[in-house]
């Protein structure tokens, strides 16, 4: 039972908090005494109009009612998450949106215009329908649209970034067989340099819409993992073997230095896409040096790492390089036959079997690794 002198106390601590004072330090039972008066005036109003609440509950998106003078009469649990201490009942539109905008399409909707808008409220993306009620009431219901926005945005993107990248070789291709229907082929050595150009560009043709399936197949989960006991140093040994020629052709040393004991829970095919393609990146920006491909215990993951003793990449690169497309040198990579979408298969990859992905990169080479369970 809270005694009249503690109550008293606690509404002067209170009233001087308001007017600016210092925060008020309420005793348990007083606590108590406001959290329960807070939800007798919740039940209260959901008893009030209780088909208004079932209804609106009944709703997967924020939605309100609001009254006269723009206070908010009924709300459902998500546009009670919107307001202070998880309570709208009672509170006006911009005190719980803190959007001028939308408490003026309330007012709109009084007057019988119904609005459809976007706003933006605490850093979430909303298309808001205001529509009015008989009885001088409006409905306001909230609609989070971030994630849809976000994967527009993205398609928008991945359509005009594929669409550029197809259209270089494919240009490249049209004037080479142009060069040749004007003659050319009657000329050995410019048609043996025109086909060299065609073969080139079919090649990354090929590779590029490669990467297009896989990285489809691996977002789409088509691409079925078997998460099962993997031997890394005997993976890393078949990339080694796969890419020996590719780095003596720049008289690169490619080395594999993976402890025997090393077994992650992965599936094998997925991880040796992903060693394949880490060490192949590093072989083609490392101009001289050695490649190395490593793996050391960390509690109850291996941390697989591929070394290159190459310039490095700069820091403002770093936290997108795993991104589709993206590129920190674009014509040197494209020189190179990259698609820009390896690292991205890469991160898809190593996600879909339950592990982390990150790069490390200084003056003196880069370093890529690959987080895994233990098997």
């Amino acid at each position: 039972m809270v005694s009249r002198t503690r109550l008293a106390s606690a509404v002067r601590a209170l009233r001087a908090e308001l007017a600016g004072g210092p925060g008020a330090e309420l005793r348990g039972e007083i606590r108590e005494l406001a959290e329960l008066l807070a939800a007798r005036e919740k039940r209260r109003d959901a008893i009030q109009d209780p088909v208004a609440q079932e209804l609106l509950s009944a709703l997967p998106d924020a939605a309100a009612m609001v009254e006269a003078r723009d206070r908010i009469r009924v709300a459902n649990a998500s546009f009670d998450a919107l307001a202070a201490g998880a309570r709208a009942a009672g509170q006006r539109v911009l005190e719980v949106t803190r959007s001028a905008e939308l408490a003026g399409a309330v007012r709109n909707a009084r007057e019988g215009t119904a609005t459809r808008l976007e706003v933006e409220l605490q850093r979430r993306s909303y298309q808001a329908d205001v529509a009015p009620l008989p009885g001088d009431a409006v409905l306001l219901l909230l609609r989070d649209v971030t994630d849809a926005r976000r994967a527009q945005a993205t398609r928008r993107d991945f359509v005009a970034n594929a669409s550029h990248e197809l259209r270089t070789p494919i240009a490249a291709i049209g004037v080479a067989v142009e060069a040749l229907q004007r003659g050319g082929a009657a000329d050995t050595v410019q048609a043996r340099r025109v086909v060299s150009l065609i073969a080139r560009n079919a090649q990354r043709l090929s590779r590029l819409t490669q990467d297009l399936l896989d990285l489809s197949r691996i977002e789409s989960r088509q691409w079925k993992l078997d998460r099962l006991p993997v031997e890394v140093r005997q993976l890393a040994q078949q990339v080694v073997e796969l890419l020996a020629g590719r780095a003596a052709e720049k008289s690169l040393e490619l080395l594999q230095a993976v402890p025997g004991e090393a077994l992650v829970r992965a599936d094998a095919h997925a991880l040796e896409h992903v060693l394949v393609n880490l060490a192949d990146n590093a072989i083609k920006y490392t101009g001289a040096g050695r490649v190395t491909l490593t793996a050391e215990r960390d509690d109850s993951e291996w941390v697989i790492s591929v070394r290159d003793t190459g310039p490095g990449i700069e820091r403002h690169h770093l936290p997108r390089i795993f991104e589709r497309f993206y590129r920190t040198d674009p014509a040197r990579s494209r020189e190179q036959g990259g698609t820009g979408l390896g690292l991205a298969i890469v991160r898809h990859l190593v996600q879909a079997m339950g592990g982390q992905v990150g790069v490390e990169s200084g003056a003196d080479g880069s370093r890529f690794w690959v987080r895994l369970p233990v098997a």
